[in-house]
């Protein structure tokens, strides 16, 4: 076991390197230019090439890269964004709670939901749902929610109605592939001969159930759910956006559209560490449901 940890953690590293080497050159491909967006209209700078020295940005790209790079893993500092001059790692810490909390009712929702709505989630898209909830009530009863933040500690009841509703557009569009996984993979395991041997011996259909088959049952589940958790954190830029909920999602979208190199390529890698660190998490979780695989 030990030995697997450390491969697995051993490839983790490639893993991020090449995340980091393609975000930062994907996002210098792209159109446009922060430093002219940043003159344009604000007082940044005198000239575009005063601004351009002031960021870094007329210094050889894998100069930038080694800079960026070098003080995240020396240092741990992500850098600053261009357009506020914030912490980006303070700024992902203090909006990250918002994520986390619409991952997690998601998550709640997609295992409870889908029993009765699995065949509709899977034919609806979540950006799709979530504009028509929130475009509708306009166009029906002329009113339009209002979703202004409130943190889950300055009100719980404020915070719960505001998320639930996000939640439950993102995790109705999740709940079926995740029911249609467990049922098929419940079905095979109560086909197996062990559980016919619990039967025969009179055990409890409950027992059976809880004990025994659900257990190896959760192993294609829980590894979906691992393959999920991009989707869960990564479309979490669309839902915030169209809800305006003040979390990371919401935080990349914006700095995307003002091309903030800093907080994207940081923020990108954020989130990778966190998927590969998830992954790892679910993988040595398979050792714990079925024994076999721990021998």
């Amino acid at each position: 076991m030990k030995q697997y940890v450390l491969r697995r953690v051993a490839l983790a590293v490639p893993t991020l390197f090449l995340v980091s080497v393609i975000v930062f050159l994907l996002l210098r491909l792209m159109p446009g230019d922060v430093a002219t967006r940043m003159v344009e209209g604000h007082a940044y700078a005198p000239t575009l090439a005063a601004l351009r020295h002031d960021l870094g940005l007329d210094r050889p790209m894998h100069a930038q890269y080694a800079e960026w790079i070098g003080n995240i893993v020396l240092r741990g500092d992500f850098g600053r964004s261009y357009w506020t001059r914030q912490p980006i790692l303070e700024e992902f810490v203090r909006r990250f709670p918002v994520t986390l909390e619409l991952a997690l009712l998601t998550i709640i929702v997609s295992d409870y939901v889908g029993r009765i709505l699995s065949i509709f989630a899977l034919s609806v898209p979540y950006f799709g749902l979530a504009v028509v909830v929130v475009v509708l009530p306009s166009i029906w009863f002329r009113w339009t929610p209002v979703w202004t933040y409130v943190a889950f500690s300055v009100s719980p009841a404020e915070n719960l109605k505001i998320m639930l509703i996000p939640a439950l557009v993102f995790g109705v569009t999740r709940a079926g592939p995740i029911m249609r996984i467990m049922r098929s993979s419940l079905l095979d395991v109560l086909r197996q001969d062990y559980i016919r041997t619990a039967w025969s011996k009179g055990l409890s259909e409950r027992r059976i159930i809880l004990r025994h088959a659900l257990k190896n049952a959760l192993i294609p589940v829980i590894s979906l759910i691992g393959l999920q958790m991009p989707l869960y954190i990564g479309g979490s830029v669309i839902i915030e956006a169209i809800f305006r909920l003040p979390g990371v999602g919401l935080f990349f979208f914006e700095a995307l559209g003002k091309l903030d190199y800093p907080v994207v390529q940081s923020v990108n890698l954020i989130i990778a560490a966190m998927v590969v660190g998830l992954n790892l998490l679910i993988d040595l979780s398979y050792a714990f449901l079925d024994p076999r695989i721990r021998y």
